[in-house]
This record gives structure tokens, sequence and C-alpha cells, in this order.
């Protein structure tokens, strides 16, 4: 990539006023230390996409690549988008970029997303509505439009019982009906004793446990620990589709997949799943008109959907939002934001227990300067 001083958001189109395409990196600290089943979580980085029309608007996406996850790591992701965006200026109309993206990036499902979420931004912002919206005439849905509030679960962080205990006790306070912790990083035994300390501070929560893969062929044993705690479901407790479906098949603990979860160019031919439910991360899998079609497709065939976050930045996590506020359904996975310690700019409020979608067209925000973008790539 060709690298330039300026960070500045304006300062990506520095020769005019036309159509143009820039890409900024960022790096984001937790808060603290977030213990997963694939190994502690301590910052975020990853790419912002910035595309801008013949009248001046401007539309973002996010690629955020994780280790574990399909598709290519973050510096060859940053480089399959600068080629693409290369061929690609000027600019044709938003939804024709959308669509060329799914055709040519399935290969590289984050940069697909960045860019199929920027056009899709750049495009709501065209025509003056939020993104839920437009992603909801996408699909030529015609009843009631999307609510500006997305229900979503907190997530729940603590080594120890009594921390977890006066997390979980914050979050109902806060108005959260739905709970999630993150299992699978050490001892059953310690899990037992987070998950029960967990349960006694909010009795009545829905409550997700998320063991990343951890389990693998002790998932069963696991599984079986912590049924008495009533989850709602436990997602990824060991690795493979084919794993999730046989644990399903003998367990009465709804399963869900995640990282397991196959592509979506693949998906049709996995269905039905053959588990209670899937979340799907469109900052991982692809454009959000593409996580939609997906969601419809999995709800056909007997699977649950949940939108999930990918522990990104505040623009892939309201891009995230817009689509859950599109597809429905049960609570969203979408309380990280409160983990990062700074962010790209101020992310969607969450007030008793909902995530409350930005005021304004497309997104509804766009990342500001104070974030710590630095500006990586820049044509037109």
């Amino acid at each position: 990539m060709n690298r330039s001083a300026s960070s500045e958001p304006g300062a990506a189109f520095p020769g005019g006023t036309g159509p143009g395409a820039a890409i900024y990196s960022y790096v984001l600290q937790l808060r603290a230390t977030l213990s997963t089943g694939r190994g502690p979580l301590r910052y975020r980085r990853g790419l912002l996409v910035c595309l801008r029309n013949h009248d001046g608007l401007t539309g973002w996406g996010e690629a955020a690549p994780l280790p574990g996850w399909h598709g290519p790591d973050l510096e060859t992701t940053g480089a399959a988008l600068a080629n693409w965006l290369r061929a690609e200026v000027p600019l044709a109309e938003p939804d024709a970029l959308a669509t060329r993206a799914e055709a040519t990036l399935r290969d590289v499902p984050c940069a697909w997303a960045a860019i199929a979420g920027a056009a899709a931004d750049l495009a709501a912002r065209h025509r003056e509505v939020p993104l839920a919206t437009y992603l909801a005439g996408q699909l030529c849905e015609t009843g009631r439009p999307p609510l500006g509030q997305v229900p979503t679960a907190a997530l729940i962080d603590g080594e120890s019982p009594e921390a977890v205990a006066a997390a979980a006790a914050a979050a109902t306070a806060a108005g959260y009906r739905t709970l999630k912790m993150k299992v699978g990083s050490g001892p059953l035994a310690d899990d037992v004793a987070r998950v029960s300390a967990l349960r006694h501070a909010a009795p009545s929560a829905a409550l997700r446990l998320d063991a990343n893969g951890a389990w693998g062929i002790d998932a069963p044993d696991a599984v079986g620990a912590l049924a008495p705690f009533g989850p709602e479901l436990v997602e990824e407790p060991c690795r493979g589709l084919g794993e999730l479906r046989r644990l399903q098949e003998r367990s009465d603990i709804p399963i869900a997949c995640d990282e397991s979860l196959p592509p979506l160019a693949d998906l049709h031919r996995h269905l039905p799943l053959g588990v209670a439910a899937a979340v799907l991360k469109p900052s991982a899998l692809g454009g959000p008109v593409a996580v939609l079609r997906a969601a419809a497709a999995l709800s056909g065939a007997g699977t649950g959907v949940i939108i999930g976050s990918f522990m990104e930045s505040a623009v892939g996590l309201t891009t995230a939002a817009h689509v859950a506020a599109a597809a429905g359904g049960p609570a969203a996975g979408l309380g990280t934001s409160t983990l990062l310690r700074n962010d790209v700019c101020e992310p969607p409020a969450v007030h008793h227990g909902a995530l409350w979608l930005p005021a304004g067209p497309g997104l509804g925000l766009a990342p500001v300067t104070a974030g710590g973008i630095a500006l990586l790539w820049t044509i037109g």
C-alpha cells in the first residue's frame, strides 16, 4: 500500500471532489484482557474502507480478520482491498459495487464485508434512509420498517465467580435480559463455578455460553456439566460442523455454531445445519445483504439466527446492528463496545439492554481523527 502521513478522514481525497476510495488502519486496546477458548484477546487491529461518490457522500465499511476464521489475515486482506479498489475507481453505483464484491471477493470475506458494507452505507446515505431500512428494502421486505433499537446480550467477563457475579448483577440492573460468557479457557471446574455464580446473580436471564471450540472431545461432558444452569445455548463447544451436529443429536441443550459456520457461498449445501442456532457475524462473513439472505435461509431450514459482533470497531459493530434490525429475531450479540478502551468514533448507545441505532441516514456515524485511525492508501 502507498502510505500517507495524514490521519484526517477528510484528507483521504486530497486531489478533488470526485469519486474515490481510501483505506485506514486502526488499533483498539481492550480495557482488560478477554480470555477465550482460542487464547487471550488484548487488542483489535483492523481496516476501514471509505468510498466517495460523485456527490461527495461517503460510505464506510470495516475489515478486521481474526485468526481461526475463514479467509486470509489482515495484511493479505488489506492488499486485496487495495488491488480491488484500484481496479474499480472511478466507482460505479454502490449496488453494482456490492454485486461485484460478492462475485470476486468471496475468498476474502472480510474484504467483501468492508466493500459491500461501505457501498450499502453510501447507498443508504444517498437515499437519505437508515442503513437498516435500505437493507430491508433490498430483500423486498414490505412490512413494518426496522425498529431503531436492537435488544442485545451483555458480554460478561470475570476470572473469578465473585467478579462474574458482580458483572452479571450490573448487567441485569442495566436492563440486559440476555447474558453471554466465554468459557473453555481454563479447567471445567472453574467454568462450572463461574457459570453457577452467574446464574445465581441473574436467575431469570437467558444465558449463552461460548467455548470457541475449546472442549474438543470433552465437549459432551462439559455441556452436561453446565446443563443444570439452564443455558439458552452453548456456542461452539467443539470445532467443526460435523462434530457440532453429532453433539446436538445427543444433547438436549441447544448448540450454536459460530466459527464452524460454512462460508456464505457454500452455506446452502449444508442446510439444514443440524444445530439449534447459528451466530452470523457480518464483519467476518461478507456483505450485509448476503448475511441477511443467509439468515433467511437458515431460519427457513429450522436453525435460529443470532447476529453477532466480531469485537470490531464502531463501524463494523454499527453495520451489524443495522443488519440485526433488518433481520429481527432473538437478542443480538452486540454488547462489546464497552470492552474497548478506545474506538474510531462514538459507538451506538445502549439503554435498557438494547443498542440504539444512531440517528441519520446510512450508518449514522463516521470515524474521527480522535479515534486513532491512520490513512494507508487513497485513490481518486
